[in-house]
């Protein structure tokens, strides 16, 4: 048994209870008491001891939306053909991401680079992470190097691999394939890693095979994962194919339910695409940095107002929930020029347990409550005022980083202590990517060092 003992607690819970002084028991791989320490006091048993004394326990982050082997493409050095006029998001991803990285990358890279973005988020507070996992020519086996890697960190996650048409049919069925495969072998076995079925977009899909990837998924009652209207091209395509905007289009084709997270959602109707979601269930992954970075400007406003449940994505690129919370409070403050919108609460809820909810695992996940999942974040409290149950959301949403992560549980098992991670070699994964990264550069013919 492990006792975090002494830390100011910020439950998440029904009463989003902030408790001072308050005891955490761990049993296993779930929260067994939780409280004020004068009502839970201390066992009188062996247990091992967490002396939480000046620090914040929060339930760990959720990222509902990742491509966890991005850390082999960061920083490439190369931007890719015609970088001064290839401007526009459907350009580059066709003429540069599919052909030299999304195309091109192998078990190993997917596996270094899974392992060091895992490791990466862990740093950040994410305890639970929802990969979509890209590279046919890793094919079949891709979701078994992603696992590894997965494994390895000691992350809890949920993957499926981004079964996509714009490579032909075979292809097309190899990552149907890989879904069913990975899905079965999963549910086989007792994991912290699930599967699902992913598929990539309305607009390198047929109809056919956007049905077919959601039939084999709804058979098994597995969830489905899907990027929608990142770019304004999705509606685009779909209009100019069938008349239709992406979201009619995906109801019409019997695809929207309770069981799908639709990534991004950036360039929607606004006035009717929020009810449509609602009315299905259907959640919504809000990539806040990694949208900005590429220029897009996406608007939860009205999703939110309509009842839709919107988590927060890192998407590979970005690691810091901190940072990603502060950016959607941002984007959305600065759009509307209201200081008031998204608050602390509602930001942290998005992390939280709105992030759990898009992900089927609000029961088990999300809050610090006795019987769910131990899955809890320390935060070392450095602050230069006292911060207490008035201020410790906006404390954690505005001041809070990376840097303050002190400890990581998962399961009930530390898997980072006083900064340090428990049972992998950090430096020695990193060392790993750098090489999986060199590998791909060399395979373009870009520069190296």
């Amino acid at each position: 048994m492990h006792v975090v003992k002494n830390a100011l607690i910020v439950t998440m819970d029904a009463e989003r209870r902030v408790v001072r002084n308050g005891h955490i028991w761990i049993e296993g791989d779930r929260i067994a008491k939780i409280g004020p320490a004068q009502e839970v006091r201390l066992p009188t048993g062996p247990y091992q001891a967490i002396d939480a004394t000046e620090m914040i326990a929060i339930p760990g982050f959720v990222s509902t939306h990742n491509h966890l082997y991005s850390a082999v493409v960061r920083s490439l050095p190369y931007g890719g053909p015609e970088e001064e006029t290839d401007q526009f998001f459907i350009s580059w991803i066709e003429r540069f991401w599919f052909k030299y990285l999304e195309d091109k990358v192998n078990k190993e890279q997917l596996r270094a680079g899974t392992l060091v973005n895992c490791l990466d988020q862990i740093r950040s507070g994410i305890t639970t992470t929802a990969d979509t996992v890209e590279g046919s020519n890793a094919l079949p086996g891709a979701l078994d190097a992603v696992d590894a890697g997965m494994q390895e960190a000691g992350i809890r996650g949920l993957i499926g691999f981004e079964t996509t048409g714009r490579l032909g049919e075979a292809v097309a069925q190899k990552g149907l394939e890989e879904n069913i495969r990975f899905f079965e072998k999963a549910r086989s076995r007792t994991s912290r890693v699930e599967g699902c079925f992913n598929v990539h977009t309305t607009f390198t899909c047929s109809t056919e095979l956007i049905q077919a990837v959601a039939e084999e998924a709804r058979r098994r009652g597995a969830r489905l994962q899907m990027h929608c209207c990142d770019d304004y091209w999705h509606s685009f395509d779909t209009t100019r194919r069938f008349g239709k905007r992406a979201l009619k289009y995906l109801e019409d084709i019997g695809f929207l339910g309770a069981d799908v997270l639709l990534a991004h959602c950036s360039y929607i109707n606004q006035f009717e695409d929020p009810k449509l979601l609602a009315h299905y269930d259907v959640k919504v992954a809000h990539n806040s940095e990694s949208n900005a970075i590429f220029g897009f400007w996406p608007d939860m406003a009205r999703l939110i107002e309509a009842g839709v449940t919107v988590g927060l994505g890192v998407d590979g690129m970005t690691h810091s929930m901190f940072e990603i919370m502060r950016t959607a409070q941002m984007i959305h403050r600065i759009r509307y020029y209201n200081i008031s919108m998204f608050p602390d609460t509602q930001v942290l809820e998005m992390a939280t347990l709105q992030g759990a909810k898009c992900l089927g695992k609000e029961k088990d996940i999300g809050s610090l409550e006795a019987g769910k999942k131990a899955d809890l974040v320390l935060l070392d409290n450095r602050s230069a005022v006292p911060v207490f149950e008035n201020n410790v959301y906006n404390h954690i949403v505005s001041s809070c980083d990376r840097s303050d992560v002190n400890s990581v549980f998962i399961d009930g098992r530390p898997i980072l202590r006083n900064r340090e991670f428990v049972d992998v070699d950090e430096q020695a994964a990193r060392e790993q990517c750098r090489q999986a990264a060199l590998e791909l550069w060399k395979g373009n013919n870009w520069p190296v060092p």
